[in-house]
């Protein structure tokens, strides 16, 4: 779920700068965590403060065959940046591997989603992919008459791990949703040297939103039993109204309240002004995921979000292609395919542009891994 804000924040200081791995760390006051747990935090924050490093996701594969095909891919909506960068990048790859690439236009209407099946199938698309947060099942009767057509549907970044899907569905790209709720976690328990008093916003209309919730849950329960961890649910429609009173409410009812995690960062427009007008700044942050530039740029600006960790973009897009690919080459699929992630705190966020742009910051090795994986030269 990514949406474009224009956020302002004026905010206080928090906690100093470690040198190593660019990681804030607490203040060494008291210290709840066992020296292993906080080396085991620490490990697995670092492995994600640098550029991402890309692994191959299976073995080689020769496009060559697939040539002039059509990969006809309908986003939840073309409006959405985050959706359009990967678009364009998935594009850049069909065009270097020969591959034909549309992308159906529309502003998130079920009917706009319905007419993009029916022009895949007019313009005799090879393949389609369900992209960017739409969720199959929204569209079930123009999947599977499209499946009946004999043209194969991926679903690509609206899953998340271990969410059933919808049944029929061709292959799957799954959105980075479990990897980085488990990395909010960690980095929470971390910064409150495992005192933890956590309000966490989901957003239950959403398909993926009780998976992260489960995740985030767990990391609570298995690195910092003695956290305390709130969950609250508050659908899009309502994030505009609904999220600030209750944000609002939890601090003045809480005084030992130091962190929020929205599951979205488009939700942390709503909650920054309820922590700066409650004057709870100095005590109470936020990490999110989704590294939307607006939120980065208050990383780099403020001091209350601390941590907002996002997707490779070219890592995304190549995996798509590339699970696109195997499919129609009746190669074996790879499961639990995700993109790589980095994580974007107040020492390194400047790598993703000022301001901050979708895209940026990941490094080159996914574009570059993928080509080699394809034989591009």
């Amino acid at each position: 779920m990514r949406v474009r804000a224009r956020l302002r924040a004026g905010l206080l200081g928090f906690a100093c700068l470690a040198a190593a791995g660019g990681l804030l760390r607490p203040a060494p006051a008291s210290a709840a965590l066992s020296k292993a747990v906080a080396a085991k935090l620490d490990k697995a924050l670092a492995s994600v403060m640098g550029p991402s490093h890309f692994t191959p996701p299976g073995p080689a594969i020769d496009p060559a065959p697939l040539k002039g095909k059509l990969i006809f891919t309908i986003p939840v909506s073309t409006a959405i940046p985050f959706c359009s960068v990967v678009d364009q990048q998935m594009g850049d790859f069909a065009k270097r591997l020969g591959l034909g690439f549309q992308v159906w236009q529309n502003s998130a209407q079920l009917a706009q989603w319905a007419q993009g099946f029916t022009a895949a199938q007019q313009h005799k698309a090879s393949l389609v992919n369900v992209f960017c947060g739409l969720d199959p099942a929204t569209v079930a009767p123009q999947v599977h008459q499209t499946l009946a057509a004999h043209i194969p549907v991926v679903a690509a970044h609206t899953y998340a791990q271990g969410q059933p899907p919808l049944a029929g569905l061709s292959a799957i790209v799954y959105g980075a949703y479990i990897p980085a709720a488990k990395l909010e976690a960690k980095w929470v328990i971390r910064q409150t040297n495992g005192a933890a008093d956590v309000l966490v916003i989901t957003s239950p209309g959403t398909a993926n939103s009780p998976f992260i919730q489960k995740a985030l849950a767990a990391q609570f329960k298995k690195y910092c039993p003695g956290c305390k961890v709130r969950f609250i649910g508050v659908n899009t429609p309502d994030w505009a109204t609904k999220i600030g009173p209750q944000v609002q409410s939890a601090i003045l009812s809480d005084p030992k309240l130091n962190y929020v995690i929205p599951i979205y960062d488009g939700m942390v427009q709503f909650v920054m002004p309820s922590i700066i007008s409650t004057g709870a700044s100095a005590r109470v942050k936020i990490a999110s995921f989704n590294a939307t530039p607006a939120v980065l740029d208050m990383i780099r600006t403020g001091d209350v979000v601390t941590f907002d960790i996002g997707e490779d973009t070219a890592w995304l897009a190549g995996a798509i292609i590339d699970q696109d690919m195997r499919l129609l080459l009746h190669k074996p699929l790879i499961p639990n395919y995700i993109s790589g992630l980095r994580a974007f705190t107040k020492a390194n966020v400047k790598d993703a542009g000022v301001p901050a742009k979708f895209g940026q910051g990941y490094g080159g090795s996914a574009a570059a891994g993928y080509a080699k994986l394809w034989g591009l030269h």
